[in-house]
């Protein structure tokens, strides 16, 4: 291949990534900051403390529905540019403060993705990726190893 051509292949990818980063970013921020005219603003009262306005706390979104939370692992995805392990994606949701109904929160965000095989890849030893971003090998070894989720091994039949 022209080293041309194999430089700007590589450059693609990675505004591609960039690109993914930044759309990833603008929905979480439309997400976070709810409908407009609904948005945190700073209080006009005086705190007679520090002489500061108060501004509101950040809000929380509890207990989002199993879609919701497809589409927020998808931005995540998406936003790192590789495949997420479960408990990273948990993490990665607390920390935009996702609050997850399930004591065993990265098996239950792992099932919700599991249950969108036409979106999500789970690639053994990497974590879930996106179906249009994994590699056709990657793509393979998602279909013919069980799935972590699948207690009852339905794939290991077609290994």
């Amino acid at each position: 291949m022209d080293k041309a051509y194999a430089n700007a292949l590589r450059r693609k990818e990675e505004i591609e990534a960039e690109l993914a980063r930044i759309n990833s970013f603008i929905a979480m921020y439309k997400h976070f900051s709810g409908p407009e005219g609904e948005q945190n603003e700073p209080s006009t009262q005086e705190s007679s403390e520090a002489g500061n306005k108060e501004t509101a706390a950040p809000r929380s979104i509890r207990f989002p529905k199993p879609s919701e939370i497809a589409d927020m692992a998808e931005r995540l995805i998406r936003g790192a540019g590789h495949p997420l392990t479960r408990a990273q994606i948990v993490e990665r949701l607390e920390k935009a403060d996702v609050e997850l109904n399930s004591e065993d929160k990265p098996r239950y965000v792992g099932t919700i993705l599991w249950r969108e095989k036409g979106r999500f890849v789970n690639i053994p030893g990497e974590g879930y990726t996106m179906n249009d971003m994994a590699t056709p090998l990657q793509a393979l070894q998602g279909l013919m190893l069980p799935d972590e989720e699948n207690d009852d091994e339905k794939g290991s039949d077609l290994i």
